[in-house]
Parts: structure tokens; C-alpha cells; sequence
């Protein structure tokens, strides 16, 4: 919670999926261009996540106001593998 700026739904999310990218893999194969399919990409899962949750009844948002860093470290990531997104998964309250 504390590397998504302290963000209550992060912290109290059963699961957080986090989405990254190894940015190198594409970009060594389509160059610059690469760096917008790997946002495209990581676009499209998050979609894909969202649609499965609403089928599951759960709810989700996507963060993307993290600390690239400390996140990297909690998840013990390379220095190569950069977080997109960060997205807490759970039962959504009832106001």
C-alpha cells in the first residue's frame, strides 16, 4: 500500500495482480515501436482482467500511481522488469 502512495484499496485488496514488462524484449525486436506495443499489450491484459472480475462478481481498479522502485523491490523484480500496473482484486463493498 505504502508503494501505491498509500492507496486504502491496494492495502485492503485480497490479491493485487501487478502487470510488468521486460521492455528489451520488444524493443529489440521492433525498436522504439516496441515501447508503444508493450503499453498496448499490457492494455489489453488489464482489460482482460477487469472483464474476468466483472464475471466473477469482484471488483477492480487499476493503480498506476506507484513508486516504480519499491515496487520492484517487494516484488524482487530485475532491474530489467518494470511494473505497469498495479490491480487490487476483491469483493466490492456495498454502500
Amino acid at each position: 500500500m505504502a508503494a501505491a502512495l498509500d492507496q486504502e484499496w491496494v492495502g485492503s485488496a485480497p490479491v493485487n495482480v501487478v502487470i510488468t514488462a521486460v521492455f528489451d524484449r520488444t524493443t529489440g525486436k521492433y525498436g522504439e515501436r516496441g515501447i508503444r506495443y508493450v503499453w498496448q499489450e499490457t492494455g489489453h491484459a488489464a482489460q482482460n482482467i477487469y472483464l474476468q472480475a466483472v464475471a466473477l462478481g469482484l471488483g477492480n481498479v487499476v493503480v498506476g500511481a506507484f513508486h516504480d522502485a519499491e515496487v520492484q523491490r517487494i516484488l524482487e523484480l530485475s532491474d530489467q522488469e518494470k511494473p505497469a500496473y498495479v490491480i487490487p482484486v476483491g469483493v466490492p463493498r456495498t454502500p
